[in-house]
């Protein structure tokens, strides 16, 4: 079975009528019959009903016809696939990400990419969101993934994931031993905040919650790096809470835990520039999209 047999088929499936499919094809109507007869001997069953004056599907054609215009549409793409890849040899990406996206959206996204298009160049830049707002503006970067918000003129975003916020607690706490934790008894723990320039939109949603909720918490300390988040609520300074891609990252000595009561929803965007139409951005916006969120 060749393509060519598929296209006949879908043709004259649609057009049901031998006369109007071979026009539509550019061929003979009797080499197109023949075409179609050959291929539902090799299927083994009747495709399609003929009289002399209609011809219809029968059930195995039309369950045969849906997964004909997937194949030609998967073929289609595949062409597509590799002529892409051959102009995007010496292309280079640069793409800026902070913990989150490196931990819940790299693992199978840059790998497709790099199966899709192995000879583009793929640079990574670990930026706070503010950061790689500005390398974007100035083009130092093609592609961000970053807390919103994000209003500037000339760039675009989507979102790609959503988490909840978790509480991060030092391993020994009291409350650790709980599957769930409140906020109001973490009011008299001291609070260790991330800081607005790492966490964008996240430190604005932490404190319209808190406040929603009339929690007041004992803020000592805003922290830009994760790491040395985590460091100070392991040496028992205090706790925080943070998106829950936190759970991939946890020292011994910290854990984490959900909060009580309904989620607290968090975005991460990827953005570009809205001119940007190069290949090598406009490749990876489309593997981003058919991949759909990642969860």
């Amino acid at each position: 079975m060749e393509l060519r047999h598929l296209r006949y088929f879908i043709a004259v499936a649609e057009e049901l009528n031998f006369t109007r499919a071979a026009q539509r094809l550019n061929t003979a109507q009797p080499s197109l019959s023949q075409q179609i007869l050959d291929l539902e001997h090799e299927i083994g069953t009747p495709l399609l009903t003929r009289t002399k004056r209609s011809v219809a599907l029968t059930v195995a054609g039309q369950a045969f016809l849906n997964e004909a215009r997937l194949t030609i549409a998967q073929a289609r793409n595949a062409v597509a696939t590799a002529r892409r890849a051959a102009e995007l040899e010496g292309h280079k990406l640069t793409i800026g990400f902070v913990p989150a996206a490196e931990i819940k959206v790299f693992p199978g996204i840059l790998t497709l990419l790099r199966e899709s298009f192995p000879k583009l160049q793929l640079q990574l830049q670990s930026f706070t969101s503010l950061e790689q707002r500005d390398a974007l503006l100035r083009g130092d970067i093609d592609i961000a993934f970053m807390r919103p918000p994000l209003s500037e003129p000339g760039l675009v975003a989507k979102t790609v994931l959503q988490e909840q916020l978790v509480a991060v607690l030092p391993a020994d706490h009291t409350l650790a031993s709980r599957d769930e934790v409140n906020l109001h008894e973490l009011a008299e723990t001291p609070f260790l905040e991330i800081s607005p320039m790492h966490g964008g939109r996240l430190f604005d949603t932490i404190r319209e919650h808190l406040r929603a909720q009339g929690v007041v918490l004992d803020t000592v300390q805003q922290v830009e790096n994760v790491l040395t988040l985590f460091t100070l609520i392991g040496l028992g300074v205090g706790f925080s809470l943070m998106p829950d891609y936190a759970e991939s990252l946890l020292f011994r000595n910290v854990t984490t835990r959900r909060l009580a009561g309904e989620p607290i929803r968090v975005d991460l965007i990827m953005a570009w520039r809205e001119d940007d139409k190069s290949p090598e951005v406009t490749a990876f916006r489309e593997l981003v999209d058919a991949r759909g969120p990642v969860k």
